[in-house]
């Protein structure tokens, strides 16, 4: 993972802080992610990634913890998602086309696993993520153009590369 700025480093402090107004538990490699890099604009040429069965995605941005609100993890909520899954669903990234990257917090077998929610996809019927915590039209809505990338943080940045030909 190559990126062209980064933000100062989060502290633990800031972490923890985080996660307890959030009411989750970050995974540990997201977690150290933020202590050393914490986000950031990546480098265009190296940051594709083939998703298996759907297409390639180019990442533009990783949120991390800054009192800048365009660029923290703090405040991101782009989706009609209830509040609960709001606070399941972190918003870590985007691409430049606007499709957003999400991180599961769902404590369980899916936490940490990477989605991109894929605007320019048609939805996804049956929905691919389990759907545990819905709890209305618009989560089962927003849920169908959820598509799984990573099974993890870690997983999801060593896909990270340069354009596929």
């Amino acid at each position: 993972m190559i990126f062209i700025s980064t933000n100062e480093p989060a502290s633990l402090s800031d972490v923890k802080a985080f996660e307890l107004k959030r009411g989750v538990r970050l995974p540990k490699d997201y977690l150290l992610f933020l202590l050393d890099l914490n986000g950031g604009q990546l480098n265009p040429s190296q940051s594709y990634v083939k998703v298996p069965n759907w297409n390639s995605l180019e990442l533009q941005e990783l949120f991390g913890i800054t009192e800048n609100p365009n660029h923290s993890i703090t405040n991101h909520r782009f989706t009609n998602f209830s509040d609960y899954m709001h606070q399941m669903m972190l918003d870590i990234g985007y691409d430049p086309f606007g499709q957003t990257l999400f991180m599961d917090l769902r404590e369980g077998p899916n936490h940490g696993k990477i989605y991109i929610r894929a605007h320019n996809s048609p939805p996804n019927d049956p929905i691919l993520i389990d759907d545990t915590g819905f709890e209305d039209e618009d989560d089962y809505e927003d849920a169908q153009l959820l598509y799984p990338v990573a099974n993890s943080f870690a997983e999801f940045t060593a896909m990270l590369g340069p354009a596929p030909d």
